[in-house]
C-alpha cells in the first residue's frame, strides 16, 4: 500500500487535513489498481459485462454505524472499458 501511495505524496503533504485526505488518495490508489485488474481479467466473464462498485469505508468506535461513501458505480465490458457510468 505504501508505494501505491508514492505518487500522492505531495497531495498527502499539502494537505490541510491529512487523515481526510488519506482515504481519498487510499480510493485513488486502489480504483487505478481495479482498472488495471479489470483489464487483464474482464476476459472472463465471456460476453458479459461486470458491474463495479467503488468508495471509501468509514469505521467508526464500537456502538456507531459504519458508514460507506460510495465514490463510482460503473459497468465494465470483457476488455475492461468502462460502458456506463451507473452512478455519478
Amino acid at each position: 500500500v505504501g508505494s501505491m501511495l508514492m505518487p500522492f505524496a505531495e497531495q498527502l503533504e499539502n494537505a490541510d487535513n491529512k487523515m481526510v485526505e488519506l482515504p481519498k488518495a487510499l480510493y485513488d490508489a486502489q480504483s487505478s489498481l481495479m482498472g488495471r485488474i479489470l483489464k487483464q481479467s474482464a476476459g472472463g466473464v465471456g460476453d458479459g459485462k461486470i458491474a463495479v462498485l467503488g468508495g471509501i469505508q468509514i469505521n467508526t468506535p464500537p456502538g456507531f454505524t459504519d458508514y460507506f461513501l460510495p465514490k463510482s458505480f460503473d459497468l465494465v465490458d470483457n476488455t475492461g472499458e468502462k460502458v456506463e457510468a451507473l452512478w455519478d
